[in-house]
């Protein structure tokens, strides 16, 4: 029997979704906190071109060519395409969107360096997400259940959830480019600078809760709710300026003048901040969901 259900998450701010939902199956999860390895890691024992074959896979999201080299040593290798970031044998050795059934490709996800705290979709799969407790740390990768695909804008794993596109940096010339379905949310595709031929890889970004990328200037521009000081979600040290400029409530993006202060949303103003600003993990503080039937 399906029911109606109002459905709450505590993300930074509250959320209220209605939602037609089995009795029996919950929505919405958290997913797993899988491990990080490197996009570039090889198999321990790479397989060898064998005769007929135009590909294999020698990693995760790494691809051999079979070019009849006279040794397969000298058989090119190269990273996946964004757009299709693994390299899967179940599918005949090619790149693709599916990772490949081995244990440690379906476990493997690359390194994640936070550019702001809170929440971020993974680039390379929609059936994961990263957590950033801190600036510049390696995020905390999970993984969605079976089923599951990743709803950045209610920040949680959806079941039978499908508007998410992973990143594409192919043919990308524009500075950054807004994440697909959530523009709160952008990357920058960085190039390999020891290897030309590389395809690039995103670099995540985001604007905050209540801020979106304005892709023709190259910023994010803050929805005022009314004049004052608003801190900036994900980045203790700025905090949004909302003014009216010729009748028009407007955003200017500032950050606090001095090093080490964050902004004290309270106060409105900058103020000293901790050793190390951090963010709550989310299974302790916005992984909670309660329902209630209509």
């Amino acid at each position: 029997m399906n029911t109606w259900r109002a459905c709450f998450g505590t993300v930074g701010v509250l959320l209220v979704l209605s939602c037609r939902i089995s009795a029996q199956d919950d929505l919405f999860s958290v997913g797993t906190l899988r491990a990080a390895t490197a996009a570039t890691d090889e198999f321990e024992s790479p397989p060898a071109c064998a005769a007929g074959q135009l590909a294999v896979c020698v990693g995760c999201k790494k691809i051999k060519i079979c070019t009849a080299a006279a040794s397969d040593a000298d058989n090119p290798k190269q990273l996946c395409p964004t757009d299709m970031p693994y390299c899967n044998s179940d599918e005949g050795g090619v790149c693709s969107v599916n990772p490949d059934s081995k244990a440690e490709c379906v476990a493997a996800v690359p390194v994640f360096n936070c550019t702001a705290t809170g929440m971020f979709p993974d680039p390379y799969s929609c059936t994961g997400y990263y957590f950033c407790e801190s600036i510049g740390a390696p995020g905390d990768a999970y993984k969605c259940d079976p089923g599951y695909n990743y709803n950045s804008k209610v920040q949680l794993c959806q079941r039978g959830f499908t508007g998410c596109q992973v990143a594409n940096c192919t043919g990308v010339t524009a500075i950054f480019t807004t994440y697909f379905g959530n523009p709160q949310y952008f990357y920058y595709c960085k190039a390999n600078p020891d290897d030309a031929t590389a395809p690039k890889q995103p670099v995540m970004f985001s604007c905050g809760i209540g801020a979106t990328l304005n892709a023709k200037q190259s910023k994010c521009i803050y929805k005022c709710p009314r004049e004052g000081l608003f801190k900036k979600d994900g980045s203790p040290s700025s905090y949004f300026q909302c003014a009216y400029t010729a009748g028009v409530l407007v955003s200017q993006e500032k950050k606090c003048p001095t090093a080490g202060q964050v902004f004290d949303d309270t106060k409105k103003t900058c103020v000293k901040g901790p050793a190390t600003t951090t963010t709550p993990a989310p299974v302790a503080s916005l992984r909670k969901l309660s329902y209630k039937r209509w």
